[in-house]
């Protein structure tokens, strides 16, 4: 008797989950499908065979392994926050919407220089400060987009900076560009655009010259 008004809401409580999750994982499946659309206008200018794979609800994979040169192969992930998961952001302490375009690529050369660098609107990764050789140093003074930056090797602060403007894009957020040494050599990410604002060949063409650019500093 006394039970049954707390199974009513325990019942409730279920149902409220399960539209949570399937509202949830409808939405990131058509968003991920929509974006993966998108990007495949620009794909070409990277490499023109490419492998997809879809990783649970919240991850697209596309897999480039006979890139286009200045890179020997090139990976691009499509991160969407879990919306299946009720107040999964609450938990995180992170605002929704952040969903994330990722570009990570072997360069056909090894840079000269370790660089990671994200925006103020990330939290800083240190596990991307790979071991290797030399003491990281923070670079000092304005950067574009108020990135902040740590290098290693042979590079200085104004070509830290050049290589930032470089991956700046307009209608889209820039959050971190790392550069490394030893493989994979490049990894940009991007905050996901409105996908009408922003050209996909513009982008992957940012990209291309990025890579060509960090073989030259």
């Amino acid at each position: 008797m006394f039970e049954s008004p707390l199974l009513t809401l325990a019942l409730l409580a279920l149902l409220l989950l399960l539209c949570w999750y399937f509202i949830g994982m409808q939405y990131n499946i058509r968003r991920g499908r929509r974006a993966l659309k998108w990007l495949e206008q620009g794909l070409p200018v990277i490499g023109e065979k490419a492998a997809l794979n879809w990783s649970g609800i919240s991850q697209a994979q596309i897999q480039i392994t006979k890139a286009k040169d200045p890179f020997r192969s090139a990976q691009v992930l499509i991160q969407m926050q879990p919306r299946e998961i009720p107040l999964w952001w609450v938990w995180q302490r992170r605002p929704p919407g952040q969903d994330t375009f990722i570009f990570r690529a072997q360069l056909r050369a090894a840079p000269r220089f370790d660089l990671v660098s994200h925006s103020p609107h990330v939290l800083a990764d240190e596990q991307l400060k790979r071991h290797g050789s030399g003491q990281w140093m923070a670079v000092q003074g304005g950067l574009a987009n108020a990135m902040n930056a740590d290098i290693r090797g042979n590079i200085s602060p104004y070509a830290v900076n050049r290589l930032i403007v470089q991956t700046t894009l307009e209608g889209m957020t820039l959050t971190r560009l790392v550069v490394h040494r030893s493989a994979p050599n490049l990894e940009v990410h991007y905050l996901l655009p409105q996908f009408h604002q922003v050209s996909p060949q513009r982008l992957f063409t940012s990209l291309h010259q990025l890579g060509d650019e960090i073989l030259q500093v």
